[in-house]
């Protein structure tokens, strides 16, 4: 079958990759023009993408020199919705036939690679779910979504050794980033928003970070890439920390 039609076969992909040329998926969000600003140049050993979705962070991990692992959910309504929304979102996820891993699955064969996809929440992410631990973690646009945010990256810094880094990418509130940009400060977002939790200003993202345990923490970009209805114009911070 024609790649392109293998495309086509995944009417909901969220990431924009580029899988041979002339053949890039249609994502909600392009995230190819700031790889270069949040990943490190080369890594070696191990590497973990939370939250993986289509695989973009994935295979640039491994485009890199990673022996990479992804783990995410295989059903969406394991997802942390707020209750509030859940069983409308239950119904509405049927009813558009969201398919994680469909995406993640043909952008993989188009590209020889090797990632392996792991079934895991990363509420309940150890080394030993994952194969052992990992030098390099990658999460992006993950916090947003989730109840306990902390927690998660407790369980990701749990997966890396002493040293083990971790780079994120992270939604950011401007607003409250410019009116209070010392102070943690994040809008609870359920009553506003169907599967957000908080919206939070850059020293939230930072605190969380800390909160969690890790060491070294700083900022290595704030970006706005291209996105589709819905995510038009949303900032991104992007952090790097040290287990």
């Amino acid at each position: 079958m024609e790649l392109r039609e293998r495309v086509a076969e995944n009417p909901h992909w969220y990431h924009t990759i580029e899988l041979a040329p002339g053949v890039v998926t249609p994502g909600h969000i392009d995230l190819r023009a700031v790889a270069s600003r949040i990943l490190p140049e080369r890594l070696e050993g191990r590497a973990l993408d939370v939250g993986t979705f289509d695989g973009f962070w994935a295979f640039e991990l491994e485009r890199r020199g990673a022996d990479t692992v992804a783990i995410d959910l295989d059903d969406p309504n394991e997802a942390e919705f707020p209750p509030n929304n859940r069983a409308a979102l239950e119904v509405r996820t049927r009813e558009l036939g969201v398919e994680l891993g469909r995406g993640f699955r043909i952008a993989r064969e188009a590209l020889g690679s090797r990632v392996e996809r792991v079934s895991c929440d990363v509420r309940e992410l150890t080394p030993e779910a994952i194969g052992g631990p990992v030098d390099f973690a990658f999460i992006g646009a993950l916090l947003i979504h989730l109840r306990d945010p902390v927690a998660a990256l407790e369980n990701i810094r749990g997966a890396l050794p002493p040293g083990g880094r971790l780079h994120m990418l992270e939604p950011i509130h401007v607003g409250l980033t410019v009116r209070h940009p010392r102070s943690p400060v994040a809008a609870f977002s359920p009553l506003r928003s169907e599967f957000n939790w908080w919206f939070a200003n850059l020293a939230t993202v930072r605190a969380w970070i800390v909160t969690a345990g890790f060491a070294d923490v700083r900022r290595l970009a704030v970006v706005r890439p291209p996105a589709g209805t819905g995510m038009q114009g949303v900032t991104y911070a992007a952090f790097s920390a040290r287990a």
